[in-house]
């Protein structure tokens, strides 16, 4: 409960802080033909051999399948939250009384906090992040970045036939199971280019490991795009040596240094020795 008040905190700051990025006109909106459900189980703290976290993912394909999003689950209530602000005309009020954190304060914030896009017929895989008082970023990859090898293994996942893949990725060797009965060539997060949709996939030391919950076709649910004009292109490598050096137990130590709220927030963020991806 204490570090679930500390994160609220916490990114009550940061959305004071960067309430220009969160404003909903910053984003556009379309629906979707399926949404795949996913619980990410990782480790973000190998030091401590027993601290895991979990939390829900969402891909949803478009209706010509030919494009996705990918983000976490609370991502995008966070989205829809502020969309509704945005709607009823409240937003800037919530930005200048510095009560934009109210606007998703029962929403726990997740660790995932990338947006993927992936586009089918050009097999691009579009990552949108954000890195703290820098503002947004998006980097480009080819769904070449997967060099995937099909075993013949197969098992049964949520009554699913599936058959085992496996490729090396960000510094990883990760191991799918894919289905044919689901024909999108798709997955979580970056995962793609497999014939069948990716129900479980996790890394051979079983540190992030997401596993298929569901599949729906939803009535209302959205995907939604950051636009073009509020993002700086770069590349996945100068990205993520940005991201390295502007972490931020760094930008927010010197300032922040009597708060202790916020500084036992630096210390977990210290914690986390273990991205997805090491490059």
């Amino acid at each position: 409960m204490k570090k679930s008040l500390i994160l609220l905190a916490f990114m009550s700051i940061i959305a004071n802080v960067n309430a220009q990025w969160w404003k909903p006109q910053h984003h556009y909106y379309d629906t979707v033909e399926y949404v795949v459900m996913y619980e990410l189980t990782f480790r973000e703290d190998t030091a401590h051999l027993n601290h895991y976290r979990t939390e829900n993912h969402m891909l949803s394909i478009g209706k010509k399948r030919d494009v996705s999003s990918f983000r976490a689950y609370s991502t995008y209530r966070r989205h829809m939250e502020l969309k509704k602000a945005g709607d009823s005309g409240i937003t800037d009020e919530l930005i200048k009384t510095g009560r934009i954190g109210e606007v998703f304060r029962n929403i726990q914030s997740s660790a995932i906090k990338c947006s993927i896009f992936k586009n089918m017929t050009s097999k691009n895989i579009t990552t949108i992040d954000h890195i703290y008082m820098q503002g947004m970023y998006e980097y480009e990859e080819s769904f070449n970045a997967f060099n995937w090898q099909i075993t013949a293994e197969t098992d049964t996942i949520n009554n699913y036939v599936c058959q085992k893949a496996i490729c090396d990725f960000g510094g990883r060797t990760w191991e799918a199971w894919f289905t044919l009965e689901l024909p999108f060539c798709d997955g979580p997060y970056k995962f793609c280019g497999l014939p069948g949709l990716i129900l479980n996939i996790a890394d051979t030391q079983n540190h992030y490991s997401w596993k298929f919950l569901s599949i729906e076709k939803p009535s209302e649910v959205m995907m939604v795009y950051d636009r073009i004009e509020e993002r700086t292109h770069t590349t996945k490598n100068d990205f993520f040596k940005l991201q390295d050096r502007n972490k931020i137990s760094h930008n927010i130590s010197d300032m922040l240094s009597d708060n202790k709220a916020v500084q036992k927030v630096i210390e977990y963020e210290r914690s986390k020795n273990n991205p997805i991806e090491r490059f």
